[in-house]
């Protein structure tokens, strides 16, 4: 499915904001126009490389970055070196991955041992899409959680395995609350028993253990069931 253009073009003031700044190698998956890395670019990044399939977003990009390649990030092969770069971003990417696992696998090997993994991940486990469901629906629409390019889903747990599985530690996990106010006293009064349910999106910085990490024992996995 084509996006708008507009989508392209975000700022992305968040990402800007939790940005590792010791990072200075920076590979931006999914990068759009380029404008969240050509502001890194004048935080103190002195490369950041972007890939990007939509080609009109990514010609935009090679204007604003050290390089921005027009490949489908998933599929295609990127011709970087093993552990070349500080930091990869996945700015609301992962989502968009027939095989979000394998993707993660496949773009780690250019993370040196101890870089930073930068992501932002939609939450389906936010109240609104709750309460439709409820309500009988599962409506797509051309942005937001349910949008129509969304491939895979992600509630909290199924992101730290994500993560965690592949070789990284995550050293915070940040939520964007978004709700009404009387949601978010009731989630005050209630201690915060509620925030999983007002989280639109986490953010997550994870740093890369290397190939000696441990996977979780298998024996205390979580049961998976099947319907």
């Amino acid at each position: 499915m084509e996006k708008n253009k507009s989508y392209f073009i975000h700022d992305r003031g968040d990402l800007l904001a939790i940005f590792p700044e010791c990072a200075k190698k920076v590979l931006e998956i999914g990068c759009g126009a380029g404008i969240l890395g050509e502001a890194l670019k004048g935080r103190g990044a002195e490369e950041v490389i972007g890939v990007e399939k939509d080609r009109d977003s990514c010609i935009s990009a090679g204007k604003r970055l050290d390089r921005a390649l027009c490949l489908d990030a998933e599929t295609d092969e990127m011709p970087f070196n093993e552990g070349y770069f500080d930091c990869i971003i996945y700015g609301d990417v992962v989502e968009h991955f027939n095989d979000p696992w394998g993707a993660l696998k496949k773009h780690k090997r250019f993370l040196k041992e101890g870089g930073i993994m930068l992501a932002s991940i939609p939450n389906i486990r936010y109240y609104k899409v709750l309460i439709r469901l409820l309500a009988g629906t599962w409506d797509y629409t051309d942005a937001g959680i349910l949008d129509r390019s969304h491939i895979r889903f992600f509630a909290l747990i199924n992101i730290r395995e994500l993560f965690e599985d592949n070789g990284f530690s995550i050293t915070s996990i940040r939520r964007n609350i978004v709700a009404s106010r009387g949601f978010r006293i009731l989630n005050f009064l209630l201690f915060g028993a509620l925030k999983d349910f007002l989280t639109y999106q986490y953010y997550v910085i994870a740093r890369y253990t290397g190939k000696g990490f441990h996977k979780r024992d298998s024996r205390k996995q979580r049961p998976v069931y099947k319907f």
